[in-house]
C-alpha cells in the first residue's frame, strides 16, 4: 500500500516581489545591483534615437546652430541684442539654447518612457525609476556633444571665461536635478493619463520664451519684477550658466538660494508621487 507521502501534492514555491513602499526604501545597494541594467537602456535609448540617419549625432549640433542663426538675424533686423554690455548675442544665445535643448529633450523622452517601456515593465520586476532615469541618455550626451563646438565659438566672438566657470559643473548639475524632478512627475503622470503627452509640446513651447533662453533676464526683464520672474528655477539657471560660460550678469545671491529650494522642494515631491503611483503602475498603464 502506498504511503501517504507519496499521494500529497509537490508543494510550490511561491515568490511574491511587492514594490517598494516608500522613496526611502529604495536602497542605493538595489541601484547598485541593477546599474548594468540602467546601462543597456541607456545605450538603447542612444542607438534607437539616431538609427538610420545620415549624420547621426551631428543634429544635437546643427539643430541649436540653426536656432542661433534665426535669433541672431531676428534681433540684427529689429536693432536690439537682449544681453549684457560686452557680451556678444550669439555668444549668449548659443549658451541658453543648448541648456534649453538639454531641458525639453529629457523632459520629453523622460515623460515618454514608462509609456514606450510596458512591455518590458509588465513581464520583470526591475526598480522602475531607472526607466526614466535611463531617457536622461540621448538629451545628457546631445548636450556634451554640442558643448565643444560652442566653446570654439564663443572663443571665437572673443570671450573669454574667467573664474567663474569653475562653477559651470555646479549650475549644470542644478539644472539636470530640475529636469529629473519635472520628468518624474510628466513621466508618473503620463502612465496614467495619456493627454499630459498632447499638452508636454504645448507647455515646452511656452517655456522658450517665458525663460531666458534666447535673452538675458536682466537685459530685459524691468529690475522691480526681475526677483519674482526668477521663481522659475530654469530662470535663474540660465543666467547662472551664461554668467559661469560667457561673463553675463550673475543671478542675485537670493534668488539662486530660492532656486536651490524650489528644486530640492520639487524634487522630492516628484520622488514621493513617482513612487506612489509605482504600486499600481503595472495595472495601469
Amino acid at each position: 500500500m502506498p504511503s501517504q507521502e507519496h499521494d500529497r501534492p509537490p508543494e510550490r514555491l511561491l515568490v511574491v516581489v511587492e514594490a517598494q513602499q516608500g522613496p526611502g526604501r529604495l536602497a542605493l545597494r538595489e541601484w547598485w545591483n541593477y546599474r548594468d541594467l540602467l546601462l543597456i537602456l541607456g545605450q538603447r535609448d542612444l542607438k534607437v534615437r539616431y538609427r538610420q540617419t545620415m549624420i547621426g549625432i551631428a543634429w544635437a549640433i546643427l539643430r541649436p546652430a540653426a536656432t542661433v542663426a534665426v535669433f541672431v538675424v531676428l534681433f540684427g533686423l529689429l536693432q536690439r541684442k537682449p544681453t549684457s554690455a560686452g557680451v556678444p548675442y550669439a555668444a549668449s544665445a548659443i549658451t541658453g539654447l543648448l541648456t534649453w535643448q538639454l531641458f525639453a529633450t529629457i523632459l520629453g523622452d523622460m515623460s515618454e518612457s514608462l509609456v514606450k517601456n510596458q512591455h518590458v515593465l509588465t513581464k520583470v520586476y526591475f526598480p522602475r525609476v531607472l526607466v526614466p532615469i535611463a531617457a536622461m541618455t540621448v538629451g545628457l550626451v546631445d548636450y556634451l556633444v554640442a558643448l565643444l563646438p560652442a566653446a570654439l565659438l564663443v572663443l571665437a566672438l572673443g570671450v573669454r571665461p574667467g573664474w567663474a566657470i569653475l562653477w559651470f559643473p555646479v549650475w549644470l548639475f542644478g539644472t539636470l536635478l530640475w529636469t529629473l524632478a519635472c520628468g518624474l512627475i510628466f513621466a508618473s503622470l503620463n502612465a496614467r493619463y495619456r493627454d499630459v503627452g498632447h499638452v508636454i509640446p504645448f507647455l515646452l513651447q511656452i517655456g522658450l520664451f517665458i525663460s531666458p533662453v534666447v535673452y538675458e533676464s536682466a537685459a530685459v526683464i524691468p529690475d522691480k519684477y526681475l526677483t519674482l520672474y526668477r521663481l522659475n528655477p530654469l530662470a535663474v539657471l540660465l543666467d547662472g550658466l551664461r554668467w559661469s560660460l560667457v561673463g553675463a550678469e550673475r543671478p542675485e545671491p537670493i534668488s539662486m538660494c530660492i532656486c536651490a529650494a524650489i528644486v530640492v522642494s520639487v524634487l522630492f515631491a516628484a520622488w514621493r508621487l513617482f513612487h506612489q503611483l509605482d504600486r499600481t503602475l503595472v495595472d495601469r498603464i
